[in-house]
């Protein structure tokens, strides 16, 4: 998960059953703010920060 919120952002990961539930596992930590669930094998050989990063400009 990458999560944005007054407290900060970053990369959780979490085990879920599917994206929903993902996000309601983190929301629970981040009750406000953005999240956005990306799949263990997309993040594979990739540079976890700079998809933060993307993500944070509203690229990814």
């Amino acid at each position: 998960m990458f999560f944005s919120d007054a407290a900060g952002f970053g990369i959780e990961m979490v085990q879920a059953l599917d994206a929903a539930h993902a996000q309601d596992i983190t929301r629970a930590q981040h009750p406000t703010g953005r999240l956005s669930a990306v799949p263990a094998e997309l993040l594979d050989g990739q540079d976890r920060h700079e998809l933060l990063r993307a993500w944070l400009r509203g690229e990814g």
